[in-house]
């Protein structure tokens, strides 16, 4: 089941060029391509002849030219030319969505009709913060899309699935950490002190002695995470607002499409002070991201295979957030009941 009257992301912006690009969210094909402006269009990927997919053919203009026997489209769904006619069949046209983009992101409503002028998409201030950088990345993975939102919410995993790049010991065990929920937002704070600094965290800051590690996760449905990482010298006072013992602090944001059932997209960035690291600091920041997030879809996908047992299983204190936001979201698609 999915949440529909929500913005979704469904591409990065610079993935979105004036060739047409096929994505499938929430079982539903949608094709987007950008009209000569530059504007960002989102149609339903099916040709209405033989049900050809869109997003095989091309850009023509600002329409969009069916691979298969021609026919063209216009930015609204409507089939505007029958190549080897003049008359145009009666049609009501293909299904056209409301797009926006914004900080890096193609937002598509894939709700009602009429409803997405009083929602805004998800708002990531970091993303286009004047004198701050930002990274992008896109992951298809193969898993359901509220496994990926467990994963997130539950960071105490990072000592053991990332030990080799974000991992240190003290990040599970020790950690002084609260859940709280505030209406719709689901919010963990971890806080680790005098612990050894993560591998990654050594190679971006060259400091290897003890530090405190703060982890924040921020959950909005229906799959915006948003995580403030960071560490600081140990016993600097960061926990206190004091910021001159700090040596990393970032802003990323996950964001989870589902795709199917057992499929989803997983866009990712990270934000940081353009003058805080180096090009090559930030390149390995990126890499070393890069790695640990296919380390966490090797875990997911496995989960996925085995998702369908009736096995027993059992519930940690780690799993109070995840636990949260499933509550929001199981709400949230009883009043919203998914569409086959």
């Amino acid at each position: 089941m999915y949440v529909r009257n929500r913005w979704y992301v469904a591409a990065l912006s610079e993935e979105l060029t004036d060739r047409p690009l096929g994505r499938v969210m929430m079982d539903e094909p949608v094709v987007l391509y950008r009209l000569a402006d530059g504007t960002p269009v989102a149609l339903e990927d099916r040709c209405l002849h033989r049900q050809a997919p869109l997003s095989l053919g091309w850009v023509e203009g600002d329409h969009l030219r069916c691979c298969y026997h021609g026919l063209l489209f216009d930015r609204d769904g409507g089939c505007i030319e029958v190549p080897g006619q003049t008359a145009i069949p009666p049609n009501d046209g293909i299904g056209r969505y409301e797009v926006r983009e914004q900080q890096g992101f193609i937002f598509v409503w894939m709700g009602e009709e009429g409803r997405s002028e009083a929602t805004d998409p998800y708002d990531f201030p970091w993303g286009d913060k004047e004198g701050w950088r930002g990274l992008y990345a896109q992951f298809h993975a193969k898993c359901n899309w509220q496994l990926l939102v467990d994963n997130l919410l539950d960071v105490s995993h990072i000592a053991y699935a990332h030990r080799t790049t974000i991992g240190a010991s003290g990040v599970a065990d020790g950690a002084r950490t609260k859940t709280e929920r505030d209406g719709e937002k689901v919010v963990v704070t971890r806080w680790m002190f005098d612990i050894d600094p993560a591998p990654t965290h050594v190679a971006a800051t060259g400091y290897n002695g003890k530090v405190d590690r703060w982890q924040r996760v921020e959950f909005t449905p229906p799959g915006f995470i948003w995580l403030k990482v960071g560490i600081a010298k140990a016993g600097s006072g960061a926990e206190k607002g004091e910021t001159e013992g700090i040596l990393l602090d970032r802003h990323t944001l996950h964001v989870i499409t589902p795709e199917s059932d057992g499929t989803c997209h997983y866009f990712w960035s990270t934000a940081h002070a353009a003058t805080s690291v180096t090009p090559e600091q930030e390149k390995m920041i990126y890499d070393q991201s890069v790695l640990a997030f296919k380390e966490d879809l090797v875990i997911l996908e496995g989960q996925q295979t085995r998702r369908d047992s009736d096995r027993p299983t059992i519930d940690i204190n780690a799993d109070a957030g995840a636990a949260q936001a499933r509550l929001v979201l199981d709400r949230l698609m009883q009043v919203e009941p998914a569409r086959n």
